[in-house]
């Protein structure tokens, strides 16, 4: 684009350049101009690009160039701000760029502190604190705060993807090297400037963020007088297409930028997160209300490609996403024009296809279960009639009185309860069974809504091995209702195999045909603490009755070495033979190194304080039977080992899923503890370098690392009684045995620990350690 620099600025060596697109705004860009000749920095040049201003904008910014050395004019023809921007960077002259809008203005101090924070850190971009205001108030921008955007400290965008909240060019300082080759795009007007600042993020790789208020946004109050910032209230369509552009820019910026494979996974979810819940969700729903048929039409077509492009697990890793194309869609199906209903539908069909079993149970667990069926029918029919038909239904529901609703309607659902499960267990099971086997695969799990652990990684490689199997899941859901029983005992009963990772209660009792194999990948590796049969007796154990009918259909356990087949053949009533030693899926993840090191940057991100700390990990198991797990005594000392070892180490907690209470870090001591009993078990062992732990099974995924394991066995006894082990506890475990907090300090003091004992320990109980598990599993056994 041709530009014409109409005043260059008189500065020998500008520290920064501030950039200013300028286009009609003679009403704020005095106001604006003046917050930057009243910096505390000097040396810096203003590079003002006016984009073909028609109400004297131009006139006046030319007026004040003859008043200020440091002011440069440049002119173009009207084009947008991206090409006025582009034109600023090609003049300016700084070490450092920042850009700020023609209506907002700059804190005297801004530049100063940015400036200050680049140099002394060193780094390709500072960011820091935007309030927005108006004539009457100012306000924190409640998004960032949210996410934790403005935090102080060195920061990535891989460790910290809350910067993706930050993606506006303002309130940043960048080093020219690092911008002066990366330009705007100039065909869109809306989100042109994420894929610029992405670059930048990218290509400057450490990020620096100040905790002071350097930028304010001005929010324009004149219906009339529209920033590009609210056009997505008044063109939502334009703000849409903009916006879909703008991912199609920004998304090949990952793929070159970064290059470890789970981390490019990992940024380009949180992208797509962040692009549909803020700025696509908005526009969708102007769209939807405004009822213009034309534009449905395109956003719909729009979202068939978006969803086209999107790899698998891109796309189920996108909650959002599926909630907007489904229930929420069709919870606004009246909105939707006649002539867009069939690009609707045809979205629909897509987005429904490409759904995993897990992503299916989410969207089944949200509070319009009915509605998601029905979108399922509608894309399996191709046919809008299942949706017209649960709208009908439920316009037509009859309220009920609350008095009534609690005496009747509560009585009449349980008996609803007991009556469904007993026609899905007990008539219509054995009725599915005489059918033919399918070439199906059903994972079942009461652990997990979502697809996960060794579910996972045996999913992937049944879609790599075996993608002509149909694949469906029934996962961790708080009620079903009776189709959703029927469909559950249907395929179970059709299915050539199942798939369990623990007890599975809705399968308690039936017998399921010949044809079907029903194979067990217990969540647990190695062999510890005695279960199934093998506990019978023991305080906290199951009636023999209760563990026949919950492992009666086994056709195949999966186990981690040949040594421990013995006691899972035991554990679960079932031949030998059948207890196969393929190894632990989920432990596939301590074999990738790309998976490793993502995890370790990814966790400094969120956990600033870890960084330079060794860290400890206390992981102990639950006490006591189903009614008492919740609650856990902690015997350990956290203040104390705060006082003791605080100096060199961080301490985590990770209880057991079972334990919901008993677990809190004191104010004071947040620095040194972390309670990460919702980080994945084994995200957290990758991070750990001591582990403490007592009688869990994760000692087994935890020696894979060779690091040293302490064993807090303060209750050692009373364990013994409650369930008792394989193996003579204190000859078995691969490290010391302690029994106080002070024993505990010295072991970790002293380094008492031997690794060829966890060595030795890892090839006893693993027999292949090749991270190969789930691609061993599924060629082997679905034949």
């Amino acid at each position: 684009m041709l530009y014409e620099i109409v005043k260059s600025a008189e500065i020998a060596e500008p520290k920064v350049s501030v950039v200013i697109p300028v286009y009609n705004v003679i009403s704020y860009i005095d106001e604006t101009i003046e917050s930057l000749l009243n910096q505390t920095l000097k040396e810096v040049e203003i590079v003002l690009v006016d984009d073909g201003s028609s109400d004297g904008s131009l006139e006046r910014i030319i007026e004040l160039a003859t008043e200020h050395q440091n002011i440069c004019v440049v002119k173009e023809p009207n084009a947008g701000p991206g090409t006025a921007r582009n034109n600023g960077l090609d003049v300016a002259r700084g070490k450092y760029i920042s850009f700020v809008d023609s209506d907002d203005v700059l804190p005297e101090k801004a530049l100063e502190i940015m400036y200050h924070a680049a140099e002394s850190e060193q780094v390709g971009v500072v960011t820091g604190i935007s309030v927005s205001f108006n004539s009457s108030r100012s306000w924190f921008i409640g998004g960032h705060f949210k996410k934790g955007v403005f935090k102080k400290g060195h920061k990535t965008l891989v460790k910290n993807p809350e910067m993706l909240y930050t993606l506006g060019p303002c309130n940043k300082m960048y080093r020219a090297d690092v911008v002066k080759e990366i330009r705007f795009p100039t065909s869109i007007k809306v989100a042109e400037d994420h894929p610029f600042v992405l670059e930048a993020y990218l290509k400057s790789g450490d990020i620096y963020t100040v905790d002071e208020i350097i930028y304010n946004y001005r929010a324009r109050e004149d219906e009339g007088d529209v920033s590009l910032s609210q056009i997505v209230k008044s063109d939502p369509y334009v703000s849409f297409k903009d916006i879909i552009e703008s991912t199609k820019l920004a998304d090949p910026l990952f793929k070159q930028y970064v290059k470890n494979p789970i981390a490019l996974g990992k940024i380009r979810t949180d992208y797509y997160d962040r692009i549909v819940s803020a700025d696509i969700w908005p526009a969708y729903k102007g769209i939807m209300m405004e009822g213009n048929a034309g534009t449905q039409v395109k956003m719909f077509d729009a979202f068939y490609d978006l969803v086209d492009s999107m790899d698998l697990n891109l796309y189920n890793s996108l909650g959002v996403l599926q909630r907007l194309l489904t229930f929420e869609t069709i919870n606004r199906y009246t909105f939707i024009k006649e002539k867009a209903r069939p690009n609707y539908l045809r979205v629909l069909k897509l987005a429904y296809s490409k759904l995993d079993p897990g992503s299916m149970n989410k969207l089944l667990s949200s509070a319009y279960p009915q509605e998601v069926r029905a979108g399922q029918k509608a894309a399996n029919r191709n046919s809008v009639q299942p949706i017209y038909q649960r709208l009908a239904v439920r316009k037509a529901a009859t309220i009920i009185s609350a008095g009534y609703k609690k005496i009747v309607v509560g009585t009449w659902k349980k008996v609803q309860d007991m009556s469904r499960n007993f026609y899905a267990r007990r008539i219509a099971f054995p009725i599915y069974k005489l059918s033919q086997k399918q070439d199906k695969i059903v994972f079942l799990t009461n652990k997990h809504n979502v697809l996960a652990d060794s579910f996972k990684a045996v999913y992937d490689e049944v879609l790599k091995q075996k993608p002509d199997y149909e694949v469906v899941g029934y996962l961790k859901q708080p009620k079903r209702s009776l189709r959703e029983l029927l469909s559950l005992y249907k395929d179970v009963a059709t299915a050539k195999y199942v798939f369990l990772d623990d007890y599975y209660r809705q399968m308690y009792g039936l017998t399921t045909g010949t044809g079907t194999e029903v194979i067990q990948l217990w969540h647990a590796a190695g062999a510890f603490k005695k279960f199934g049969f093998s506990s019978i007796g023991y305080a906290d154990s199951n009636t023999e009755h209760f563990e026949r009918g919950a492992h009666r259909n086994y056709t195949k356990v999966v186990v981690s070495s040949s040594e421990i087949v013995p006691f899972y053949a035991d554990a679960f009533d079932v031949p030998e033979v059948d207890v196969k030693p393929l190894g632990v899926p989920r432990t596939d993840r301590f074999f990738n190194e790309d998976y490793k090191d993502f995890i370790k940057a990814s966790f400094l991100g969120k956990y600033p304080h870890l960084k330079g700390k060794k860290i400890i990990t206390y992981a102990p198991t639950f006490r006591g039977g189903p009614g008492e797990r919740q609650n856990f005594v902690m015997n350990l000392n956290i203040r104390r080992l705060a006082e003791e070892l605080g100096d060199e180490y961080a301490l985590i907690l990770k209880m057991h899923p079972s334990v919901t209470r008993g677990v809190g870090v004191p104010f004071d001591l947040q620095e040194f503890a972390f309670n990460m009993s919702r980080e994945d078990i084994n995200d957290v062992l990758i991070n750990t370098d001591i582990l403490i732990t007592d009688y869990s099974s994760v000692v087994f995924d935890f020696s894979i690392m060779e690091k040293p394991v302490l064993f807090y066995a303060y209750d050692l006894e009373n364990y013994l009684g409650e369930r008792n082990f394989y193996y003579d506890y204190e000859e078995f475990v691969p490290g010391p045995i302690v029994r106080t907090n002070d024993e505990i300090i010295s072991a970790i003091e002293t380094n008492d620990f031997d690794l060829d004992k966890v060595r030795a320990f890892k090839e006893r109980f693993f027999d292949d350690l090749d991270g190969k598990a789930a691609e061993r599993i599924v060629r082997e056994l679905i034949k």
